[in-house]
């Protein structure tokens, strides 16, 4: 059987940094390949980098940068429309003290930043490569850029397609794939710096170290993230159209604005997202409509190409699983190909085998809670404040994170205390 020893990676998200990183430790020669000329701090975004990704980071050495950049969540609470709290759970924090990896927020600059430092001090990482063409052979694969000022070809043994819900290497190799599906859902994302400061906001959402949810317009969300103050809030509506995009900034901006007021109109005025909506510099709010991808189920690769995160099974964000699914990808095609001493067909087919039901499980339940939040049904609106505060103040959501972040993670952990 074919055996790979120079991998290309397309694609420089947290997967494709992953993996590259994960593969050069298993003596890989890698590289790998970045349209934007530099990776670019996007605005407003930070994400949550749960314990079963932290622990697969910390898998291939990184334990020590993960901790500075994440802030730990202690604290889950739930409030009405009218700013009370009526679910909270302190049982977080014991989650941290039990396996040592606790809940958290992360800002995705810092965390790429993290990953791409031993790759460029390796010289590995290419930026301004745009992929245009990929052809395999029964030796290896040709993938043709164009990177700004010439185009080029190389040469390689194997290719993982890490470059996300739109990806290039999808369209080329798996031609028949259906679309991403929009949910007719868009989401308001935004930062807040120094958030202890900012004394006009309500102090439930000012709370150290707690996430706080709201479900009566979609959802609302807080939670701290990096290690320097920082709010990360967002606001989920309906529409029928994702947000226009256009080449004019200015017209994007109004658009933006105008979507914005219409949103915030839907909440009473005492609700806190009008107040984080206030504290937050336009520069650093986010606007996207929502998308998932159907799971493939034939397979993620064909011959020596092979996908990797949200190119194969992108989700939607109410878990909060999107990256840290990517992140063990990385970590599973990793092992599986050392394993199978780097032979790929039996590779390729175990790490599918091992990812596809934790994968699709999670794009599952993470579809049917956006459908169960934001239904438009009278019995299941009256019904589900009720029902997410039982969940909460009973355990049972609890136990469920428990089993999905530590017994379900691909990386063995301490297993005396995990609910089987």
């Amino acid at each position: 059987m074919a055996r790979a020893r120079s991998v290309a990676i397309i694609g420089g998200g947290i997967g494709g940094l992953t993996v590259a990183n994960a593969l050069k430790q298993i003596g890989m020669s890698v590289s790998l390949y970045e349209r934007a000329p530099y990776f670019i701090p996007t605005v407003g975004a930070a994400f949550g980098l749960q314990p079963n990704g932290q622990i697969s980071l910390a898998h291939i050495g990184f334990k020590d940068q993960i901790e500075k950049i994440v802030n730990p969540i202690h604290k889950w609470q739930v409030i009405n429309e009218n700013c009370e709290v009526v679910a909270k759970t302190d049982e977080l924090r014991e989650f941290g003290k039990r396996f040592g990896y606790f809940m958290g927020g992360a800002l995705r600059a810092e965390l790429v930043d993290v990953l791409k430092e031993p790759l460029e001090k390796s010289g590995i990482l290419y930026y301004s490569h745009n992929m245009t063409n990929i052809k395999q052979d029964k030796d290896g694969v040709t993938i043709s850029f164009d990177n700004e000022k010439q185009q080029k070809t190389v040469r390689v043994d194997m290719v993982i397609g890490a470059d996300g819900i739109r990806s290039t290497v999808v369209k080329q190799i798996f031609p028949q794939t259906a679309p991403p599906i929009y949910i007719k859902k868009n989401i308001f994302y935004g930062m807040i710096d120094n958030i202890d400061e900012q004394t006009s906001i309500n102090p439930i959402v000012r709370e150290k170290n707690t996430i706080t949810q709201n479900f009566d317009h979609g959802e609302f969300l807080t939670y701290p993230a990096g290690d320097k103050g920082q709010c990360m809030w967002a606001v989920l509506y309906s529409a029928d159209t994702p947000p226009s995009t256009n080449d004019d900034a200015e017209w994007t901006k109004m658009n933006n604005q105008h979507e914005l007021n219409q949103c915030l109109a839907k909440f009473r005025q005492s609700h806190p997202v009008h107040e984080c909506a206030a504290a937050t510099d336009k520069q650093r709010l986010l606007h996207f409509g929502l998308y998932y991808r159907q799971h493939r189920n034939d397979g993620w690769h064909r011959n020596r190409i092979c996908l990797l995160g949200d190119s194969c099974h992108a989700t939607l964000p109410y878990v909060g699983q999107g990256a840290n699914m990517a992140i063990e990808d990385a970590i599973s095609l990793a092992t599986c190909l050392e394993k199978n001493n780097f032979e790929m067909e039996p590779a390729f087919q175990e790490y599918y085998k091992k990812r596809f039901n934790r994968t699709k499980r999670v794009v599952n339940i993470s579809r049917y809670m956006g459908l169960f939040y934001h239904s438009e049904n009278p019995i299941i609106r009256s019904i589900k404040l009720p029902v997410i505060s039982w969940l909460i103040n009973s355990g049972m959501m609890l136990k469920s994170l428990e089993k999905e972040m530590y017994g379900n993670c691909p990386v063995p952990i301490e297993q005396k205390n995990i609910v089987k």
